[in-house]
Parts: structure tokens; C-alpha cells; sequence
């Protein structure tokens, strides 16, 4: 009797514990594109503090899965982090989460290289979206002076006028 019980409490609280475990996203990871992330909250966030500060949107689309974007986005966050010209938005594009409707809504082009550069002004129309084959200094990293570039063009002022 006392193996009849043993051999039940062997079979039937494992299955319990197993099945009752749940299934969670993973939240722990550090992502620079996070697939979880609400990208259309972080985009209206942007523009309503580019509005406030009268500066404008750079929406990198990307994926951690991409070397270029990954290199795209640390050159950003050092260079643009602490800007008053720039409010930053990372947009994950990957198998986990494509962001169709709002990439759709951004005009990104499908044959589009990743990453892909946005540039909004503060009302959120499109001023330019490029890929980033043209700021390529060669097969592992970018041309710092082309992007600088890039940026300085977009911005909502040139730097020797008053805001």
C-alpha cells in the first residue's frame, strides 16, 4: 500500500508543478531594439517633448540582430543622449516584432537597408528617411564625420542662430 502511494505521489505532483508553471516573457534581457517595447508610445512620447522643446524626432528602425544597427545605436546614444536638437526613438524591426502599422505609417520602405534613418520634426512629418549605406567608412564601422553631417543638416536651427 505504502509503494501504491508512493508510486501516485511519484507520478502526480510532478505533472502538477509542471503544468501549473507559467510561461513568461523574457524581461530580464537587455535589448537596444526591444521587440517588447511599445514603439508607437515612444514615438507620440518623442513628439510630444519635441513639441515642448522645439527639437526634432530621429527614429532609428532597426534590430538587435543587425551589426550596423547595433553599431548605429551606440554611436547615437553618445552623441545625441544628453541633445536639446534631438528626441531619439529605437524601433525594433525583427522576427519577434516587425512594427508594421507604425513602419507602414512612417513611410519605411520595404527594400530598405536596416538600419534606417527617420527624421520628423516636431508636428511629425517626415523630413527625410535614409538607409545607412552612405555614412559606411568601411565593412566594420561608420564614417562619424558623415553622420555628424547628417545630423547637423536636420537640425531644427543651425547652430550660429538663436533658438
Amino acid at each position: 500500500m505504502k509503494r501504491l502511494f508512493f508510486l501516485i505521489f511519484l507520478f502526480i505532483v510532478p505533472s502538477k508543478i509542471s503544468f501549473s508553471q507559467e510561461v513568461k516573457k523574457p524581461v530580464d534581457k537587455k535589448y537596444l531594439f526591444n521587440p517588447y517595447a511599445d514603439a508607437q508610445k515612444a514615438l507620440n512620447d518623442a513628439l510630444i517633448t519635441s513639441q515642448k522643446t522645439h527639437s526634432r524626432v530621429l527614429v532609428v528602425v532597426g534590430g538587435d540582430w543587425s551589426y550596423w544597427s547595433r553599431l548605429m545605436y551606440g554611436h547615437l546614444l553618445m552623441t545625441h543622449q544628453k541633445s536639446d536638437n534631438y528626441e531619439l526613438v529605437f524601433i525594433n524591426f525583427s522576427s519577434l516584432n516587425k512594427n508594421e502599422t507604425l513602419l507602414n505609417q512612417l513611410h519605411v520602405p520595404k527594400d530598405q537597408g536596416y538600419p534606417v534613418l527617420i527624421v520628423l520634426d516636431e508636428n511629425g512629418n517626415s523630413l527625410v528617411i535614409t538607409d545607412t549605406d552612405d555614412f559606411k567608412l568601411n565593412t566594420q564601422k561608420y564614417n562619424t564625420d558623415l553622420l555628424a553631417a547628417f545630423t547637423e543638416k536636420w537640425l531644427p536651427y543651425k547652430p550660429n542662430d538663436k533658438k
